[in-house]
């Protein structure tokens, strides 16, 4: 039930009007705006969304993109050895021919990709020898701290 308030007050008669008309419906407008923190939270989400379709429609990094198909906002920590391998870059021939216009062959007389070089290039035999055989089984990735991964062989 509304009571006049502000009775004889002539500039609060329009604040006695709202009052009375608030009074008589059956639900209250209530509006609140978001937090800082609310808002941040949502950029941040429509952010990833939108980063992640990107990566995933897009045409570079395809090779990154298959050792690392969705986008992480949380800070990596990698060595040299990981970031040639997850990027495709360094020195394999793949990279070196796409880059410099090099002979892309491997030693053995294949295309010295990634992959080429870590599961199926015979000069490498050996060092995957010493390796337990569920390596294979392993995501790329997965393979870079596995011992002697890092064995180099001058070519």
């Amino acid at each position: 039930m509304w009571m006049r308030a502000h009775k004889r007050e002539m500039g609060n008669e329009r604040a006695d009007l709202l009052a009375k008309e608030a009074s008589n419906r059956n639900s209250i407008d209530v509006q609140f705006t978001c937090s800082k923190v609310q808002i941040r939270n949502i950029n941040n989400k429509k952010l990833t969304e939108n980063w992640q379709c990107r990566w995933m429609q897009s045409k570079n990094g395809k090779w990154t993109s298959l050792n690392c198909p969705e986008i992480n906002m949380t800070r990596l920590s990698a060595d040299l050895y990981y970031n040639l391998i997850i990027t495709g870059h360094g020195i394999f021939g793949a990279f070196q021919n796409r880059m410099f216009g090099k002979d892309c062959k491997c030693q053995c007389g294949e295309d010295e990709t990634i992959k080429h070089v870590l599961m199926k290039c015979p000069v490498w035999d050996q060092q995957r020898d010493k390796l337990p055989k569920s390596w294979l089984e392993k995501e790329i990735h997965g393979l870079v701290h596995l011992p002697g991964f890092k064995l180099t062989q001058s070519i």
